[in-house]
């Protein structure tokens, strides 16, 4: 039976809950920190393969504490952050400590049996997903600053904004050079980008965006793929009452991007139009329907890596 054991991320430190000991100590979020980990569990327990460590995503300050721990092969796994404190809050513990919250997810895990985290992203993936997500942070402050340009009537405000918006759109040319170059070196990269675009509606974009977001496309049940991308609708009834059903959670940040597909899908792909107007036929709502087509159009992406194959629209890959 898998023992779990509780890290709480900080940005300097990192508390562990040991079960067995029922203690908790102090470790340097660093790799002196790590190997010191590695004595005590060594020491405490017969086998670190029975282990399985168990952190929150903190934005970054666990990747190094993630990066050793698949280099050593010991398991981990993560817990998000709002499930933990709903479980904290149905215990009624409302106090939250560094040390009262390693204790938290090490009970977390060992209530709900989480699984080990399975890595399906490649080296290529991560880098791409770090650059990705470089361009829309980018972007983001450009959009900034032109609507900041409409509004200013100060010349050298206005000379000060251009000079960085220049500077920022060098920026977005680095990095989408880069983006191409990581393609160019990368064949596994290129297959799932040349399969996954010749769907019609799906763009360069989504095809990244799906990459990076979902490393398990193609490997994964279409209902968990669902669920993954927050797409799945979740029942809202108690009695007699049946109330709407909706979407919520999942990877909102693929789930943006797959809209704007599903919608310019139903000029360019003949099967996602046709599946949508019979539901609209049906007197499904518009909006209803373009989830459903979001849903399909995931599906079909997930079905042509699974078979390794190209879009033919004479072929139901779903």
């Amino acid at each position: 039976m898998a023992s779990y054991i509780g890290v709480d991320v900080g940005k300097k430190t990192l508390h562990i809950y040991m079960p067995i000991t029922d203690k908790s100590f102090e470790i340097n979020n660093d790799m002196l920190g790590f190997n010191k980990l590695i004595t005590c569990l060594i020491k405490t327990y017969p086998a670190l393969s029975d282990l399985i460590l168990v952190f929150e995503p903190t934005g970054g300050y666990e990747v190094g504490l993630r990066e050793f721990l698949k280099s050593k092969d010991i398991a981990f796994t993560t817990v998000h952050p709002n499930k933990l404190r709903s479980y904290a809050r149905a215990k009624g513990q409302f106090a939250k400590t560094d040390k009262m919250d390693s204790k938290l997810i090490a009970d977390y895990a060992a209530a709900f049996s989480l699984p080990i985290k399975r890595n399906h992203s490649t080296a290529s993936q991560q880098n791409l997903n770090a650059l990705v997500q470089r361009r829309e942070q980018l972007m983001i402050f450009k959009n900034q600053e032109s609507n900041r340009l409409e509004t200013v009537c100060n010349q050298l405000i206005i000379d000060l904004l251009k000079k960085h918006i220049t500077y920022l759109d060098e920026q977005l040319d680095l990095i989408e050079t880069a983006i191409k170059e990581l393609y160019s070196k990368d064949q596994e990269l290129q297959d799932k980008l040349k399969a996954l675009t010749s769907i019609p509606g799906v763009g360069i974009v989504l095809a990244t965006k799906a990459i990076i977001e979902v490393p398990e496309l193609g490997q994964i049940e279409p209902n968990k793929l669902t669920s993954l991308a927050g797409l799945a609708p979740y029942a809202r009834d108690s009695g007699n009452y049946k109330g709407k059903r909706s979407i919520f959670a999942g990877k909102s940040g693929l789930r943006k991007v797959l809209y704007m597909a599903a919608v310019a899908s139903l000029r360019c792909n003949i099967k996602l139009k046709s599946f949508y107007d019979r539901l609209i036929a049906n007197h499904k709502p518009p909006k209803v329907a373009l989830v459903a087509v979001m849903r399909k159009l995931l599906s079909f992406m997930n079905a042509i890596l699974k078979n390794n194959a190209f879009w033919n629209v004479n072929y139901d890959l779903s």
